[in-house]
């Protein structure tokens, strides 16, 4: 195989790196961002609701998991752009 030939995979192997991550970004922050509450017996105090909300790592989940499937995208592209420079360099050493 040529250098061309590995940047014509480049391009959707990006896409897809960009939006499988973007989804699964999606996933995460829809699984982990909910509120739980639970009921606790306190000795003296009877029953109380605790709850816990994790809206705030979700949506830093979302944020570092997006941004490593656009910038991991973004050096694949790169790449193709690389091999194809490198492509041409070879065409044109050869002629």
């Amino acid at each position: 195989m040529t250098a061309r030939d590995y940047a014509r995979w480049l391009t959707p192997l990006g896409f897809v790196v960009l939006v499988g991550g973007w989804i699964l970004a999606v996933v995460a922050f829809v699984a982990i961002g909910t509120e739980t509450c639970t009921t606790v017996a306190v000795p003296l105090a009877g029953e109380v609701e605790a709850c816990t909300d994790t809206s705030a790592t979700s949506v830093v989940l979302l944020v570092v998991i997006g941004f490593a499937a656009t910038v991991g995208s973004m050096f694949l592209l790169g790449l193709r752009f690389m091999l194809q420079a490198l492509s041409k360099i070879e065409e044109n050493t050869r002629k």
